[in-house]
C-alpha cells in the first residue's frame, strides 16, 4: 500500500517543535498490515507524538496522536490502534502497533496485533531524520 507524497504527508504532519522521521519498510514480517511509509513524530517537552502510514491515511487522512515514551538516550517506543480497516476476509478490522525507532542507528521495528486473530505482524526498515 503505497503512501501519499513525502511532502504532502509532512504538511499534514502537526507542527511539532521536535523530531519527524520517515521511515521506510525494508522487511516485511508475516501477516501484512505493514505500510511501506511510516511517519513518526514526537516533541518531548510538550510530551506529544502522533503517527501516519497508509492505513491512517485511509481511515483518519491525517496523522493521529499516539502514546511514546523514551526507552533510551537513543530509542523510542511509539504505540497506536486503527479501527475500522477493511479486510477481505472479517469486514472491519482493528489493528495495535508498536514501533521502535532507533534514533541512533536511524532504524526501526514493528509489532502489531490483529484484534481478535493469531495474525503475526512485524517489520522493520530505515529512518531518515527530516526536521
Amino acid at each position: 500500500m503505497r503512501l501519499i507524497t513525502l511532502a504532502a504527508s509532512l504538511a499534514a504532519a502537526p507542527a511539532f517543535a521536535g523530531q519527524t522521521y520517515d521511515c521506510e519498510t525494508k522487511n516485511f514480517g508475516r501477516g501484512g498490515w505493514v505500510s511501506d511509509r511510516i511517519i513518526l513524530a514526537f516533541d518531548e517537552e510538550a510530551k506529544a507524538g502522533s503517527a501516519y502510514d497508509a492505513f491512517i491515511h485511509h481511515i483518519h487522512k491525517t496523522p493521529i496522536p499516539v502514546k511514546w515514551r523514551k526507552r533510551s538516550e537513543s530509542s523510542y517506543t511509539f504505540n497506536w490502534t486503527v479501527e475500522g480497516l477493511e479486510s477481505k476476509n472479517v469486514g472491519k478490522s482493528t489493528v495495535s502497533y508498536k514501533v521502535t525507532l532507533f534514533a541512533d542507528r536511524r532504524a526501526f521495528s514493528l509489532n502489531g496485533r490483529l484484534h481478535g486473530y493469531d495474525n503475526v505482524i512485524s517489520a522493520s526498515g530505515t529512518c531518515k531524520l527530516v526536521k
